[in-house]
């Protein structure tokens, strides 16, 4: 296994920035957050967080470390991809083998949430070839800030009944990441279920670290990771946050926390266009109440409020509840014409 030189670190920086291409030194192109760890590693925790390369030869492999069983996705020359679990401890996984012997591009995703723990990259990838040079950024990128929603909890489910599993959640079939895949673009997915953005499920008063502050960190349990918002540079910001705060009906204290996760959101990221998503998970006076509050918000920021609908039962729920794949095309298909609208995409 070849080891991490610094140039691992040039390439967090340059990717995180969005910028278009990197130089021939770099071999890692690094899509999320990642943080450094001594002289040859990476760690990472947020749901769609990846790592793209290329190699000339037929098998490549990398040093993964886990805490506890988590499940990545793995897609080798755009192909449809595969699911690959890494086991608790330090091992090398085989993503690709057996291909004939010539260029080919690998993308490893996490589709794990980051309750599930840290998970670190130890080393360049392994090949029995070369490692290239990594693979050109595109030029648009998004950030969405969101919960359970966004992260594709149960998503994979059949029924309402089925509980949270790792093997039923993937970013990638969520609104955001289907939104992303049909835009060719990159995206941050900041999300993690339960949370809210005053309070979230199952606090009758804010207890837990709210959205609004794990959205600052680099590692999402860890608050001396702070991110800098000058990493990453989205061309739109997405909000889709406030069906835990709604748990109880009525969130009294939803309309000042996002006020405030708005102002700190502009105050990152100047002029970038900000949608407010509402919630397909609400319904009755709960949804009408949270779409009053977002579009009093727009009205006085020129602020975007979607709604792209609720969860119809005719088609069928994710775990607990949650949006299913159907839903979550529905929901992509009406976010991606309108972003393709609004920047001309």
């Amino acid at each position: 296994m070849k080891k991490l030189t610094s140039v691992i670190f040039l390439s967090v920086a340059a990717c995180s920035a969005g910028a278009n291409e990197l130089t021939e030194s770099e071999q890692l192109r690094l899509i999320g957050r990642f943080q450094p760890v001594q002289t040859e590693a990476v760690s990472f925790t947020w749901p769609g967080s990846a790592v793209e390369y290329r190699f000339r030869g037929s098998e490549t492999a990398v040093t993964i470390t886990v805490p506890e069983r988590m499940r990545f996705w793995v897609e080798v020359d755009d192909n449809k991809g595969r699911e690959l679990w890494a086991e608790p401890s330090v091992q090398d996984y085989t993503l690709a083998q057996s291909l004939p012997n010539a260029e080919h591009k690998v993308r490893l995703t996490r589709l794990a949430e980051s309750f599930s723990g840290v998970a670190k990259i130890t080393g360049l990838p392994s090949t029995d070839g070369e490692l290239l040079g990594a693979p050109a950024a595109p030029e648009r990128q998004l950030l969405v800030i969101g919960d359970s929603i966004t992260a594709g909890y149960g998503v994979e489910g059949d029924s309402k009944d089925c509980s949270y599993s790792q093997d039923t959640s993937t970013p990638l079939k969520a609104y955001a990441g289907l939104t992303a895949s049909a835009l060719n673009a990159d995206i941050h997915t900041i999300a993690w279920s339960g949370i809210g953005v005053w309070r979230s499920y199952g606090e009758e008063t804010p207890k837990s670290p709210t959205i609004a502050e794990r959205r600052k960190l680099t590692l999402a349990d860890d608050f001396d990771t702070p991110w800098s918002s000058d990493s990453y540079r989205p061309d739109a910001v997405l909000i889709n946050i406030g069906t835990n705060d709604f748990w109880q009906g009525s969130a009294p204290g939803y309309p000042q926390a996002m006020a405030t996760i708005l102002s700190e959101v502009r105050s990152d990221y100047p002029g970038t266009p900000v949608y407010f998503i509402v919630s397909p998970m609400l319904g009755g006076e709960a949804r009408e109440q949270q779409a009053e509050y977002l579009n009093e918000l727009a009205t006085a920021n020129d602020v975007a409020v979607l709604d792209t609908g609720r969860i119809k039962p005719e088609d069928g729920y994710g775990c607990d509840w949650h949006p299913n794949e159907l839903t979550n095309q529905r929901m992509a298909d009406k976010l991606v014409a309108r972003l393709r609208e609004d920047l001309g995409w």
